[in-house]
């Protein structure tokens, strides 16, 4: 009897395990970032800063919904 359908099977669990926590990673990094942008705002000593630092910060955040998004894709298959 052959196995190789289970090999393969181990093989893509484990390589979307891999892109899981590499996912993960990246999310708690971008959410830090989030954090440190938003500090950085609340002391931002002129608009026009604070305008970027807001624009960066959005950014940030739509790339880390974007993330979570796809981990709770790979979560549900």
């Amino acid at each position: 009897m052959t196995t190789a359908w289970l090999r393969d099977l181990e093989e893509r669990v484990q390589e979307a395990s891999a892109r899981l926590s590499d996912l993960q990673k990246k999310n708690g990094e971008l959410e830090k970032r989030i954090q440190e942008l938003e500090t950085e705002l609340e002391a931002a000593p002129d608009a026009a800063q604070a305008a970027a630092w807001s624009e960066e910060r959005d950014d940030i955040r739509k790339r880390v919904e974007k993330l979570v998004d796809h981990l709770g894709e790979l979560l549900e298959a």
